[in-house]
């Protein structure tokens, strides 16, 4: 059921998402590192600050950027859904904005800045990244607005709170060419995966059915062929010869007519019943087509098996074994038709078992 789940994720986030290992593990632990060395760097700047509502401004700008970062990684979609990127953008805004404005005044070491502006670059590339660059570039300059007038309050130098935010503009440049270049590169890529995806799985039901007819003709050769021989050359049957004949014509419809009861056990099982001179149908409407491989050869099984003792405990009258059309709650069906009485055992699924339901329902004539 993990495994259901990571892959339900993954389609959600999308193949461009995917492509660049967004929500992958390496990055989360990327991330988680890069939150440890953001907060290491801050406690190690801001060792002579000593307000309680200055480190209350600054653990706050953290989980800003910690909230932003978490929704970029976890967010689905491709392109990231509008509300998600304005919520983004707003906490890279508002983290940038709680670090500067708590930090003392004048600053008191150069790596004061440090841990906040890199933050929000790194968050509003990836929001670049995750196609939306627009929202990334907006936030960005708003960013500097913010630092600008931070650096005209703190001090007096509104040109040099400027000065902090434009090293970050060559990353944010990386990660617009990575959504511009690398994002249509990767759909395509995808697309060719799941074009030969596609193929695969047609080749593979092709080879199936080849198998499938494969396996008729060889069982008709092997069943029907001496029988044809014999009536093309005019030759005589005998009484027991006729009846194993008709056992085999009739053995041979079964396999045309219920494809998915088309096992050894309930072939043998048929022969004999025939023999003993139960009248038995068998057919199939594609009820286990729907169902998940494993799931339908687990399931094949176990109602094979069952079949395959109900036949056996048939002595006369008829039988009836007919697999449903998909979609109804119950899957199989037989019915026992003798002289004194009518039974009916039917079965469903649940999950991957076989539950014989309604068992035993017999009216008696």
């Amino acid at each position: 059921m993990i495994g259901d789940r990571a892959r339900h994720r993954d389609a959600e986030r999308g193949a461009v998402v995917n492509a660049f290992g967004i929500g992958s593990r390496p990055l989360w632990v990327t991330m988680g590192a890069f939150g440890c060395g953001y907060l290491a760097v801050t406690v190690y700047a801001n060792a002579d600050v000593t307000g309680v509502w200055q480190w209350v401004g600054i653990i706050a700008g953290f989980l800003f950027f910690a909230a932003g970062a978490f929704l970029i990684l976890d967010a689905p979609g491709d392109p990231l859904p509008v509300p998600t990127t304005v919520l983004i953008a707003v906490l890279a805004v508002a983290g940038v904005t709680a670090s500067l404005f708590s930090l003392p005044f004048p600053l008191t070491h150069v790596m004061q800045t440090g841990p906040s502006i890199g933050a929000s670059v790194i968050v509003l590339a990836f929001v670049a990244v995750r196609g939306r660059p627009l929202a990334a570039w907006s936030a960005s300059i708003v960013i500097s607005l913010v630092a600008t007038e931070w650096g005209h309050v703190a001090i007096g130098d509104a040109m040099w709170g400027l000065a902090v935010t434009l090293p970050g503009y060559a990353i944010m440049i990386m990660g617009s060419l990575f959504s511009l270049m690398l994002r249509p590169m990767a759909r395509q890529l995808y697309g060719l995966r799941e074009a030969n995806e596609r193929q695969a799985a047609r080749d593979a039901a092709a080879a199936a059915a080849a198998e499938v007819r494969s396996r008729r003709l060889a069982a008709l050769d092997e069943r029907a062929r001496p029988i044809l021989t014999r009536i093309a050359e005019r030759q005589e049957f005998s009484a027991e010869e006729v009846a194993v004949a008709r056992l085999i014509e009739a053995q041979l419809r079964d396999g045309i007519r219920a494809s998915d009861l088309d096992m050894p056990e309930v072939r043998d099982a048929a022969w004999r019943a025939r023999q003993r001179g139960v009248k038995v149908v068998l057919l199939d409407d594609g009820g286990l087509s729907v169902l998940a491989e494993e799931e339908a050869a687990r399931t094949r099984d176990r109602l094979g098996a069952a079949v395959a003792e109900l036949l056996a405990d048939a002595e006369s009258g008829r039988v009836t074994v007919r697999i449903h059309p998909p979609g109804r709650n119950t899957l199989a069906s037989v019915g026992v038709d003798t002289d004194d009485q009518v039974e009916l055992v039917e079965f469903t699924t649940a999950g991957a078992a076989l539950q014989e339901a309604s068992a035993d329902r017999r009216l008696s004539r």
